[in-house]
């Protein structure tokens, strides 16, 4: 096995490791140049019988649709091949060298608040864009999340337990419920809703949560006991020093009722980042070792006690495949500023350590200092050495939103300073942005100087084509969606931007095809199934505008402008009373929609009423 080429070009390297499910290897693509490494999983199956393998089929399809529907994020492993060869399954993923959060994680050494909300605020960033797809993880924990050696980000690794939100009847749309019968999940990081095999988003929230409370107290998850009145979870006890605010959310993420939690991973990082800021107590810069550019093939020891970064072969990094049963962080406490007793065998920026060691505990006024370019200029280099710097309370008592603070952020206010692929990356959240706020001339401009800084940023071209639209320029529109969708074939997003122009440009039947499209690239995006019923309305197939727009509502009750065109075409249809109901929530949503009022006027005039 071992020894034998699979799907006809990756050569087998070596067994990673072997999962419940699976098995994972390294290998050598040897269809392209030079060889690059990447990640085999093969789907372990047992009975080779017809419906087994049926099954096996149904969830490798299901994990490789996800993982191309999230692979244009930055933080989730990229889906290279899916393939099935000898009745066997096979997902060749992104190689990814990095420290799994798990090492760091230690029984008895507890974490303090700055690094649980940094690490929590990673977390979430990710998640937050996972949920926003329709997706749930259901097995978020440190063996599944792996500081990446190159930047020093975290990634999100397996997506062999995710659950895609589908519009089907059996899925509650406001609360992400599924129909699934099956608990899948990690002991310790699962709420009692997972167990029954009906997760929800909410779900995640629980084990970001449980992650965050284990490194802030040193005990892991399943040595917690549980309130026997309440069923809530007494983790309090072992951090009794912990501030109000943040023990409160905390609290929120892993109520005992998914209805009582932060409903998504966007809401849970608000309250993270509302955190009321420490402005009266001394603050005192504390460093922290996140990463290591891997030099001569060494990188820094996921064992690495605090305070120390033991270099070791680059050999000993783990995968993004494998999802081992142990625990970790490469977020290695460095040297902190005050009281700290741990010699440090590999200094990074050793001078730039000094200078920011000099610094006296900062009051709030002299954080202005911040900004001067000299210190700005030497903390960047600090963070580019592998250095994260956090500012604490000096008295430990409360915690504080330190995303501002945190110098990956500071890099990224400082795009300038960032390596091409993040510089593209960050010129088109500036973009993205001003699009939202309909500035369409200027994020044209920002989305053009991406494009010269990486040619084949697909984003960039999307958001030429989204701009473009904005600005009732359909051709170039179309030119752009077309520039996306040739860097990025599997791009549901660029599909549906196409429609969008050929639907400006008064071609209906062109835009259906595309939209008809996106739903089959992305069952689970709303606004997809929104536009086709749009398209249909107007090309007068009422019913199966209503079809179409159900969908949208089954995935997302808030879209004001599906509630209207349900509307319209029960109004077509002469279903009035449907349209009443359906024309009363779109005003709802949005009072000031004039079609939506004229129409319910209209069809109250129609009824007597």
């Amino acid at each position: 096995m071992e020894r034998a080429l699979l799907g006809g070009r990756y050569q087998v390297i070596r067994r990673l490791g072997s999962g419940g499910f699976s098995r994972t290897f390294l290998v050598s693509d040897l269809h392209l140049p030079n060889y690059p490494k990447c990640v085999i999983k093969q789907l372990k199956v047992q009975d080779k019988d017809a419906a087994t393998l049926d099954m096996a089929r149904r969830l490798f399809d299901t994990e490789a649709r996800v993982l191309y529907q999230l692979g244009n994020h930055p933080q989730i492993p990229s889906l290279l091949a899916h393939f099935e060869e000898n009745q066997e399954f096979y997902l060749a993923q992104e190689y990814v060298e990095g420290s799994r959060l798990s090492s760091q994680i230690e029984e008895g050494k507890p974490w303090s608040e700055t690094r649980v909300v940094l690490l929590l605020q990673e977390i979430l960033e990710i998640l937050a864009f996972v949920h926003g797809q329709q997706v749930i993880h259901r097995d978020v924990k440190p063996s599944n999340l792996i500081r990446r050696h190159r930047d020093g980000k975290l990634v999100l690794i397996d997506f062999g337990a995710v659950k895609q939100v589908t519009s089907s009847p059996l899925v509650d749309a406001e609360t992400g419920a599924t129909n699934l019968t099956v608990a899948i999940g990690t002991h310790g990081y699962m709420p009692n809703e997972q167990y029954a095999g009906k997760p929800r988003f909410s779900s995640d929230v629980y084990a970001v949560g449980m992650l965050g409370i284990r490194a802030l107290t040193g005990v892991h998850p399943q040595k917690i006991g549980e309130d026997p009145v309440t069923s809530e979870l007494s983790w309090q006890p072992h951090a009794a020093s912990v501030s109000a605010a943040l023990a409160e959310v905390l609290d929120c993420m892993v109520r005992y009722d998914f209805r009582d939690r932060y409903p998504t991973a966007t809401e849970a990082l608000e309250a993270l980042q509302n955190l009321p800021t420490p402005l009266s107590h001394n603050i005192s810069p504390h460093l922290y070792h996140t990463w290591q550019r891997g030099a001569g093939g060494l990188v820094p020891s996921p064992q690495s006690n605090p305070g120390e970064a033991v270099l070791v072969p680059a050999d000993t990094s783990e995968i993004t495949a494998i999802a081992g049963t142990q625990d970790a962080t490469s977020l290695f406490p460095l040297d902190t500023l005050y009281g700290a007793r741990h010699t440090t065998q590999v200094r990074v920026r050793q001078q730039l350590g000094q200078l920011i060691a000099s610094l006296p505990p900062i009051q709030p006024q002299t954080l202005l200092i911040v900004g001067s370019l000299g210190l700005v200029a030497s903390l960047v280099a600090l963070w580019q050495g592998g250095i994260t710097v956090a500012f604490e309370p000096a008295n430990r008592a409360v915690a504080a939103p330190f995303k501002s603070l945190s110098m990956p952020n500071l890099s990224t206010e400082l795009g300038i300073l960032l390596p091409p692929r993040e510089k593209a990356a960050y010129l088109v959240k500036q973009a993205d942005q001003l699009v939202r706020d309909e500035r369409f001339p200027e994020a044209l401009e920002i989305y053009k100087a991406a494009i010269a800084v990486q040619t084949d940023q697909a984003a960039a071209y999307l958001g030429r084509c989204r701009a473009l639209i904005g600005l009732k320029r359909p051709s170039e529109a179309i030119a752009a969606c077309n520039d996306a969708l040739a860097y990025r074939s599997y791009y549901p997003e660029a599909t549906r931007r196409k429609g969008n122009a050929e639907e400006q440009q008064g071609r209906l039947l062109a835009a259906l095809a595309l939209y008809e499209d996106t739903n089959q690239l992305m069952p689970a995006l709303a606004a997809a199934w929104l536009d086709r019923g749009r398209v249909l309305q107007k090309l007068g197939r009422s019913a199966e505008a209503l079809n179409a727009v159900d969908q949208a509502i089954a995935l997302n009750r808030e879209l004001a402008e599906a509630w209207t065109v349900r509307g319209e075409a029960a109004w077509t249809l002469e279903r009035y009373d449907q349209a009443i109901v359906a024309l009363d929530k779109a005003l709802q949503l949005n009072p000031e929609d004039p079609a939506a009022k004229q129409l319910r006027e209209q069809t109250r005039k129609t009824l007597g009423r």
